[in-house]
């Protein structure tokens, strides 16, 4: 009887491990096209090989700050850390390509590794949704939330986030978890430039992203 039910236990925390998606390398790497990379551009772009041609290929779901911008030094040199030189596996949310022809995708190292997510994690980047690519909006967006409240990364500099980062249109209501949140950032980025950067406040009347849960963000 031990017997069966250690092996019941042990069945059970499987399909529990199965639930989450892997982080940091577990050695399951999901099913993609497999591509090398042969530059990492900044905290969120790479040029990749696939199939014989190469592409650019930007990370979906998360944004990291600009040649300009603090931070980015910082995370390019983590984005670099992860995929230099790397065989990667390339996984396709809906989108093909963005504006730009970039390639959009969920990039994994063949341990494992989910690299947006690892981003995310240390704290080297933002949460960043545009639709229809949003299958690990709200995975990412936990991620985000235990970043911040841990202080990883950019988080531990609260001079250049704030509640979130008012140098040019990141968010939609989507990013936020409460309205208490979006309603934070409306007015800590309404204070530092001047106007509604982000767009929240869809009605004029300064309240902001109302079909949200109300809470403490």
């Amino acid at each position: 009887m031990k017997k069966l039910w250690l092996l019941w236990l042990l069945g059970l925390l499987g399909c529990v491990g199965l639930v989450e998606e892997p982080v940091v390398g577990n050695g399951n790497a999901p099913e993609g096209d497999t591509a090398v990379v042969l530059d990492v551009i900044d905290g969120d772009t790479i040029d990749v090989e696939l199939a014989g041609q190469e592409y650019r290929l930007r990370y979906i779901g998360v944004d990291t700050p600009e040649r300009d911008e603090p931070y980015y030094a910082e995370a390019t040199e983590a984005n670099r850390q992860l995929v230099a030189d790397q065989s990667v596996i390339l996984v396709k949310d809906v989108s093909e390509t963005d504006p730009y022809g970039r390639l959009l995708r969920y990039v994994y190292l063949s341990d494992g590794t989910f690299v947006n997510a690892e981003l995310l994690r240390q704290g080297m980047a933002r949460l960043v949704t545009f639709p229809p690519d949003v299958a690990q909006q709200a995975y990412f967006g936990q991620l985000q939330a235990d970043a911040r409240t841990a202080n990883m990364g950019l988080w531990a500099r609260n001079e250049l986030t704030g509640p979130c980062d008012c140098g040019k249109n990141r968010y939609n209501c989507a990013d936020f978890t409460s309205q208490t949140e979006a309603q934070a950032c409306f007015d800590f980025c309404l204070d530092q430039t001047g106007e509604d950067v982000h767009r929240l406040d869809g009605g004029g009347d300064g309240l902001v992203c109302e079909s949200l849960p109300a809470g403490g963000g």
